[in-house]
């Protein structure tokens, strides 16, 4: 007798064989044990998960001799005759390759005599979507209103090929993938029963392999089995081209800190192996899926199917990555896995894919660049003002200087005009006269400086600003910058902070520190000064009016003229003097 490979041997032979379909097997099994048979089921899913097994079960179950049963006893001739293939109630047809009008004609007239056993007659149709339009719309009122006791399975991996006149007529039953725990049992559970020498990790790899295809894992191990007796994982390696773990995590940690060089050998040293680059590229992929998972899962084992060790080394490679960046970096990996399957040079394609990725190692979070902004807009002022103290006239120095002028120019105004003399004894007195006049202006531009601060009395006319944001800078740097771009007043014992319509970002975090504020201008006015914090709001002008404005410029008119053009859009440009008002 020949040889027959572990997928026919070990094919599902009832509905408790089924492995990971529970909920179909139910919805099947209750509906034969409560007769509520329908006329046509499609069943869909990915390949090797169950569909035509489970519709063999099905026609098992509607015509064993002790049925229907949701149990089919599988010895008698209708359960060996549907097993073996040589049933005439149970017909499969290939919808590859019976696609036509006239195959679908045929089984219209098949479809009127009743089953030989005088049970059900079956009609299973395998890949279903590779029917064409024709033969679909032949097929409709026949799977509509099908004779008595006839049932129509449509099986297809491509349910959305389906049309929908199709889908409306039949129970839609979706397959899902085999959970990896299930396919690592069964695959266990078959390798003893056939002497299979083979290791856990080799099996685990197998599992993986599959994809959540149980016919795929039972090939695979029919494979290795004729390639060794005793199977351990670098066989499954080899003869597979699976990446190893070693490979994918190093080339990983690669990734993920931007080592370029690293990188390039990794990728020379897979070349060198004779890996799959587009395989290895689709597992890299998979593997910071997973490691995403391991950073936001709270019980990743429960999700991923790795080992205690390999989920050890992966919560070490994220411990210090955020889950911002994992996610940027795994949707750079998608679209680089794609480039690479279908790139002419997969080397070339994978390499630069992966050095591109790498330069998000340099990416910092939004919040992060915002603060690290403030920081240097913040040490620019406290810069500008200790220029400013050192020669460089700020705008606060030159209002004071104008305002000592204005002093300056009333006492003028108020001394009694020097008498005229000759001589010598004449331009002394002049020069008495304008030494003690410069003196007494000296002493009213800059008061004298006591060691009692609290005791000296300062007006406004000699206010400065600059001097209370230094004493502010003293005890709260960032406060101080955000300070200095603001405008002051003093009026009588109230000192007036004004920040204009650019600036007024600062107003809610300057406001908290009013009592500091307070403080600091009381000890550097030598009087006890209330503070009061408003800002500037930014005037709002219509469209309409900047546009006609900006009509009114004879360059914008030229511009126009010129190019026989229109204006689409205006923006005011941000001014701090004005608000904003400028087109």
């Amino acid at each position: 007798m020949s040889y027959l490979v572990l997928a026919r041997k070990w094919r599902p032979k009832g509905f408790e064989d089924l492995i990971g379909q529970e909920g179909i097997t139910r919805i099947l099994t209750n509906a034969i044990s409560q007769g509520k048979i329908a006329h046509a089921y499609l069943f869909s899913g990915p390949r090797g998960v169950g569909k035509t097994s489970t519709a063999r079960i099905l026609a098992k179950a509607l015509n064993c001799e002790k049925g229907p049963n949701q149990n089919p006893c599988g010895a008698c001739l209708s359960c060996s005759a549907i097993a073996e293939g040589t049933s005439m109630d149970v017909m499969e047809i290939d919808g590859a390759s019976n696609n036509s009008v006239n195959d679908i004609r045929d089984l219209r007239e098949r479809v009127k005599y009743v089953a030989a056993g005088g049970g059900y007659k079956v009609y299973i149709i395998d890949e279903a979507h590779m029917l064409s339009d024709a033969a679909f719309n032949a097929l409709l009122k026949t799977l509509e209103e099908p004779p008595s006791r006839v049932v129509f399975v449509l099986a297809t991996t491509v349910p959305r090929k389906i049309p929908a006149t199709v889908l409306s007529r039949c129970q839609h039953l979706p397959f899902k993938r085999i959970p990896g725990l299930k396919i690592k049992a069964r695959l266990k559970m078959i390798s003893a029963s056939e002497g299979i020498n083979i290791a856990d990790e080799a099996i685990e790899m197998i599992a993986r392999a599959a994809d959540g295809g149980m016919r795929d894992s039972l090939t695979i191990l029919d494979q290795v089995a004729a390639f060794s007796s005793d199977i351990d994982a670098s066989d499954i390696k080899d003869l597979l081209g699976i990446a190893d773990f070693a490979a994918i995590s190093e080339l990983s940690m690669a990734v993920l800190e931007g080592d370029r060089d690293r990188i390039v050998s990794c990728i020379s040293g897979l070349t060198e192996k004779g890996t799959d680059l587009r395989a290895f590229a689709r597992d890299l992929m998979g593997f910071f899926r997973d490691l995403l998972v391991v950073k936001i899962a709270s019980r990743p084992d429960e999700i991923l199917e790795v080992t205690e060790n390999e989920l050890t080394i992966m919560k070490g490679i994220v411990a210090n990555v955020s889950e911002d960046y994992m996610t940027i970096l795994l949707s750079e990996l998608v679209r680089a896995e794609a480039e690479v399957r279908l790139a002419f040079s997969p080397r070339v394609a994978f390499e630069m894919s992966l050095i591109k990725a790498s330069f998000l190692n340099t990416l910092r979070p939004l919040n992060e660049a915002i603060d690290s902004i403030e920081t240097l807009i913040e040490g620019k002022g406290v810069s500008d003002r200790a220029k400013g103290s050192a020669g460089n006239e700020t705008p606060e120095r030159a209002k004071h200087k104008e305002q000592t002028k204005v002093v300056e120019r009333q006492y003028r105004e108020m001394q009694p005009s020097p008498v005229a003399t000759s001589g010598d004894d004449s331009s002394g007195k002049d020069s008495d006269s304008a030494d003690d006049t410069g003196a007494r202006l000296s002493d009213l531009s800059e008061p004298e400086k006591t060691d009692d601060i609290e005791h000296a009395s300062h007006t406004a006319a000699d206010f400065s600003w600059d001097a209370v944001v230094r004493k502010i800078d003293e005890v709260n740097h960032p406060l101080a910058g955000k300070l200095s771009l603001a405008n002051a007043s003093l009026e009588g014992e109230t000192l007036h902070i004004l920040f204009n319509g650019g600036t007024s970002v600062h107003i809610d975090s300057v406001k908290k520190n009013i009592k500091a504020i307070e403080k600091a201008a009381s000890e550097a006015m030598g009087k006890k000064v209330s503070v009061k914090i408003d800002a500037l709001k930014k005037e709002v002008q219509k469209k309409k009016d900047l546009k006609e404005k900006a009509m009114s410029e004879p360059i914008v008119k030229g511009v126009i003229d010129l190019f026989d053009g229109r204006i689409v859009d205006i923006k005011p440009i941000e001014n701090s003097s004005n608000g904003g008002n400028d087109v």
